[in-house]
C-alpha cells in the first residue's frame, strides 16, 4: 500500500478531507472542530485493482472508508475456493472488530479496481464513541451491519441456484449507488458460494428471459426486477 500521491498536492488534500469530514456518518456527533481535528490525522491512500487493503490476520487498527472505488472482504477454504464476505463500494465503512481487545482480521481485503480509502485509527475510533451522539450513531450503524450481514447469510440459504443468484443481484442493487451493476463473474461465484460455470449458465439464461441485461465484460443491468423477486419466492 501506498500514500495517495495526490495528497501531496494541498487543494486535492482539502478535497479529500472535505469528502472524509462529511460522508463518514458516525463523526456526524462531534463539533466542526474534532471532525477536523480526526480526519487531518487519518490516512489517505489509493490503491490499484489486486491490492490489499489488509490482510487475514492482521490487527484492526483502523476504521475504513472507502471514498472512491469497489473493495471484497473475502478467505479461502481448505481447498483453496475463495469464499467472499462481502463487496462493498463509495461511502462504505469496513470496521468489524475495532471495538474487540486484540482484534485481528478474519478475512483479507482487496480492491476490485482502482480505489482511494480514508483509514481512521483505532484511537481516534475509542475516544469518539465517548461522545453520546456518536455512541448512538455507531449503534444505528453496527445494527445496519448486523442487517446486511444476516441479508447475505439469507441469500446463501436459498438452495436453487437460479434464485439464489436473482437474490444476489436484488440485494446488490439495492446497496449500488450506480443503475449497473459491475462484478466479475468469480465475484460473484464466490459471494453465493457456486462454481463460476454454473453462475455463468443462469446469467445467461436471465439474459435470455428477460430479466437482466449484460453491459459489457462485468456489467449487468436488472430490466425486471419484480421477476427477479419472484424466481426468489417461488
Amino acid at each position: 500500500m501506498k500514500f495517495d500521491p495526490e495528497c501531496k498536492k494541498k487543494n486535492s488534500c482539502d478535497e479529500c478531507e472535505s469528502r472524509c469530514i462529511h460522508n463518514i456518518s458516525f463523526l456526524y456527533g462531534l463539533d466542526e472542530r474534532q471532525r477536523h481535528e480526526i480526519v487531518d490525522r487519518s490516512v489517505h491512500k489509493s490503491l490499484k485493482r489486486g491490492e490489499y487493503i489488509f490482510r487475514e490476520g492482521e490487527a484492526v487498527d483502523y476504521v475504513i472508508f472507502i471514498k472512491k472505488g469497489h473493495v471484497k472482504l473475502n478467505s479461502y477454504d481448505a481447498d483453496g475456493r475463495e469464499r467472499i464476505i462481502g463487496i462493498f463500494a463509495d461511502h462504505d465503512t469496513i470496521w468489524e472488530g475495532i471495538f474487540a481487545e486484540n482484534s485481528r482480521y478474519p478475512y483479507s481485503a482487496v480492491c476490485l479496481e482502482k480505489t482511494s480509502v480514508c483509514m481512521v485509527a483505532r484511537r481516534d475510533v475509542e475516544a469518539a464513541v465517548s461522545n453520546p451522539a456518536v455512541s448512538l450513531k455507531v449503534i444505528d450503524m453496527l445494527s445496519k451491519k448486523l442487517h446486511d450481514a444476516n441479508e447475505r447469510n439469507m441469500i446463501l440459504s436459498v438452495s436453487e441456484p437460479m434464485a439464489r443468484i436473482a437474490a444476489f443481484l436484488v440485494y446488490r442493487e439495492k446497496r449500488s449507488l450506480e443503475p449497473i451493476i459491475t462484478l466479475r463473474l468469480d465475484d460473484i461465484a464466490g459471494s453465493v458460494g457456486l462454481r463460476p460455470e454454473t453462475v455463468s449458465r443462469y446469467i445467461r439464461r436471465m439474459v435470455r428471459e428477460g430479466y437482466i441485461e449484460k453491459i459489457g465484460q462485468s456489467g449487468i443491468k436488472i430490466i425486471d426486477a419484480a421477476g427477479l423477486a419472484a424466481l426468489v419466492e417461488e
